[in-house]
């Protein structure tokens, strides 16, 4: 004895062939919008970074009554780094220095595929200060830009103390430079 109603549960060969085409289309589309999305992401976190360590530093310059410095090292190539100095030695990315509340600076290996370039004049070979006076928190103009691909923002000083974050190119969400 037959019965219609009696299928078998379950998809068929052409419905599942139909239901990978979707997916493999889908993620076709997704994975470079992700890409490009992780990519802006990284160049804001980067920026907030630097831009929160200046914040940071100028604040403790007040407080200590003394000039403290944001050192970056080795600016504009693949093994940029920077530290936030108060006393001791700082002469490279590899030394501890000191920290503030348990910031002392960061390293390329925290922002892969970040590249960071400083306006401050060398102090020596691969060195660019930026002292920060306790008076007024004074400090160098200058800028620090960040980027990676076609995004890049800019973390900007002036002489009174004033520091800004803007976007040059491709940000969205951030006043342009």
């Amino acid at each position: 004895m037959e019965c219609a109603e009696c299928r078998s549960a379950g998809f068929t060969m052409i419905e599942l062939m139909i239901a990978l085409a979707l997916v493999a289309l889908l993620l076709t589309v997704a994975i470079p919008s992700y890409q490009s999305l992780r990519q802006e992401q990284m160049v804001k976190a980067a920026t907030q970074a630097v831009y929160t360590d200046v914040m940071l530093l100028k604040s403790e310059a007040i407080k200590r009554n003394r000039t403290l410095q944001f050192i970056i090292f080795n600016s504009g190539t693949s093994n940029w780094c920077y530290r936030i100095h108060i006393d001791g030695s700082c002469s490279s990315c590899s030394d501890s220095c000191s920290s503030i509340e348990g910031r002392k600076g960061a390293d390329a290996s925290e922002y892969p595929g970040i590249s960071l370039v400083a306006s401050y004049s060398e102090s020596v070979t691969n060195v660019r200060p930026l002292s920060i006076s306790p008076r007024r928190a004074t400090l160098a103009a200058g800028n620090i830009a960040i980027s990676s691909g076609t995004y890049s923002m800019q973390v900007k000083t002036n002489n009174v103390g004033r520091v800004r974050t803007c976007g040059v190119s491709n940000v969205s969400g951030v006043p342009a430079c």
